[in-house]
């Protein structure tokens, strides 16, 4: 690495830090109610190529609507996310109490049900409304969380990261550790539950699935983990239902009738996790990160 990159990682960590520790001295309801819009908002109007896409696959996910009504969800998406970004700053001040009055967890009992059967969950999600909150909340039942994520680039960054989520009790598994793959097996031999986000298209292993009438790559291993373990499927995810409340919805479990073929069975699990979470999307469009760039592997 360059020392001009080096240097430039090191000036965005430390704006960072600095920003995270000015939001943790301004009052929760203004940076998450006001700052969070109003940011989001800016990104809106500045971030030209990603709400260009934004807007693009609203269109084709949603041909009957207007392009008022485009315009609406995709102003919407970006300020969703810049409210993600504050309650995520505010992390560390969250407890379990304030966690608990500003959310929610719809068929908790779920939960049990599942570990009942001593196997493990495999909590399948996506990036609608803060993925983040679900997890800290299914935490608090007492219940060890474990979410893959992708190790982000700039280790001061990644750091600060996994620290906010392990002060709410949910572990880190980067997907790019060397022994990755032992520590999933263990959590769920341990009874734990381990939460994968599905609904991007990544440079991992994965299947084409129908999503939104349309072939999208979308990640495998959820279903290869759930297939080879007997592990519960549920589907685990998070909604605002208001300026500063969450709900988490939990439902499931995602079953198939296996066919024989590992592959097929494979490729059926994750449509079929697919398109509940395909129906949650359409019910929140201005929730999900629609400038993501989903459809962009073509199926050959």
């Amino acid at each position: 690495m360059s020392a001009i990159k080096k240097i430039r990682r090191k000036i965005y960590y430390y704006v960072a830090f600095v920003v995270s520790k000015v939001v943790l001295a301004i009052p929760y309801k203004f940076s998450v109610g006001v700052l969070g819009p109003f940011f989001g908002a800016i990104g809106y109007c500045a971030a030209r190529s990603s709400t260009a896409i934004a807007k693009k696959n609203l269109r084709e996910c949603f041909p009957k609507k207007s392009e008022k009504e485009i315009s609406k969800i995709a102003k919407a998406v970006f300020i969703n996310q810049g409210k993600n970004f504050f309650e995520l700053a505010n992390f560390p001040k969250l407890n379990k109490e304030r966690l608990e009055k500003i959310a929610s967890v719809e068929n908790a009992d779920l939960i049990k049900k599942s570990l009942d059967k001593g196997k493990g969950i495999l909590f399948v999600s996506a990036h609608v409304g803060n993925w983040e909150i679900i997890a800290a909340m299914t935490a608090g039942f007492g219940v060890p969380v474990n979410v893959v994520a992708k190790r982000i680039y700039i280790e001061g960054l990644n750091n600060m990261l996994v620290g906010y989520r392990t002060s709410k009790n949910v572990k880190v598994i980067l997907k790019d550790s060397p022994d990755t793959a032992r520590k999933l097996i263990k959590a769920l031999k341990g009874g734990e539950i381990i939460a994968m986000l599905i609904d991007q298209d990544t440079n991992v292993p994965g299947v084409f699935v129908d999503f939104f009438g349309k072939p999208a790559w979308t990640p495998s291993g959820l279903a290869v983990l759930a297939l080879k373990t007997g592990a519960q499927v549920l589907v685990g995810l998070d909604c605002r239902v208001g300026k500063y409340a969450h709900k988490g919805i939990i439902s499931g479990p995602v079953l198939i009738e296996p066919s024989g073929n590992f592959n097929n069975d494979v490729a059926a699990l994750t449509q079929k996790a697919t398109n509940v979470l395909e129906n949650y999307i359409k019910k929140y469009p201005e929730q999900w990160v629609w400038f993501h760039e989903r459809w962009k592997t073509k199926q050959t």
